[in-house]
């Protein structure tokens, strides 16, 4: 599984707290008397004119939603309760930026569909689930990175057929999510026989079907392949499918918040200059043996 903690990324990340002040003061005497010249300073974090950070300030807390189980991306684990995953770790990154603690942070596991919509309802403050640009403005969301370039990959069992290539993978009964981006794709690569192109409901059970022997592999966005090698690096491995154009994962907020965007784009800037990026990226799916690059912002 994923070695990255929510524990270890806060105590990296922690800054002040978005509603106790990190100055200390005599909590017996209260604040001073108000004066002509007393002003009342910003939160830590604080984001003029963001309606998206007003709620979050009222309520205490940030929302985050997540796509459903994606190991190496966003997982939950069922028994301790416990997040995980390259996402799970931005999120958090963007959250401590805004003045929040890790306990002030609430994750939301949603297929991609709910997670757009409890955006636009107002049921979550941000998603990161693999989302791209062209779906946000579908849904009149704003986007801000992206936060990976997610070439096409292909999953396969260690004891089966080695399928990391079309040459390879012709001919093959191949897994795909029906009617995802990653499935349109693969058959305008013509990686296999159009009928042998199979279409599933999730990516975890083309990940069963390929376990079972139904199918020699599943092609998927690459991160999210890369993630499942990780997690099974014995049973599974993973390999860049070349060709076609890579999709851009987008944080998606509201549509009318552009100073969170644009905050948002400078936490991500400043992360991808320091190294921070490719750290978390690091711990989170290079043992995949699958590398990435930082995006650019722009």
């Amino acid at each position: 599984m994923i070695r990255t903690t929510g524990a270890r990324v806060a105590a990296v990340l922690a800054g002040c707290a978005l509603f106790a002040g990190c100055a200390g003061g005599d909590a017996q005497h209260g604040p001073p008397p108000a004066t002509a010249t007393t002003t009342t300073a910003a939160p830590s974090g604080a984001v003029s004119g963001s309606p998206t950070y007003d709620r979050i300030h009222q309520r205490g807390r940030i929302t985050v939603a997540l796509r459903t189980e994606q190991p190496g991306l966003a997982h939950r684990d069922p028994a301790s309760g416990d997040y995980s995953g390259f996402e799970v770790d931005l999120a958090r990154l963007v959250a401590t930026k805004l003045g929040l603690t890790a306990d002030q942070i609430q994750f939301k596991q949603l297929p991609p569909g709910a997670g757009l919509g409890s955006v636009s309802s107002g049921d979550a403050d941000l998603y990161l689930g693999g989302a791209t640009a062209e779906q946000g403005r579908s849904a009149q969301l704003l986007a801000a990175g992206p936060y990976l370039n997610a070439h096409l990959g292909l999953l396969y069992r260690q004891s089966g057929p080695a399928v990391t290539d079309p040459a390879s993978a012709a001919g093959r009964r191949i897994c795909s999510v029906s009617d995802s981006p990653a499935q349109a794709a693969a058959r305008a690569l013509k990686i296999t026989d159009p009928d042998k192109l199979l279409g599933s409901n999730s990516l975890a059970d083309c990940v069963d079907q390929l376990g079972s022997g139904t199918v020699d592999a599943v092609v998927q966005d690459l991160p999210a392949v890369a993630g499942y090698a990780e997690s099974d690096p014995t049973n599974l491995a993973a390999a860049d499918l070349p060709g076609g154009q890579p999709l851009d994962y987008v944080v998606l907020l509201p549509g009318n918040d552009k100073p969170l965007r644009d905050r948002i784009n400078q936490v991500l800037r400043a992360a991808i200059a320091d190294g921070t990026w490719q750290r978390l990226y690091d711990a989170a799916l290079a043992r995949s043996g699958i590398k990435a690059t930082p995006p650019t912002i722009p």
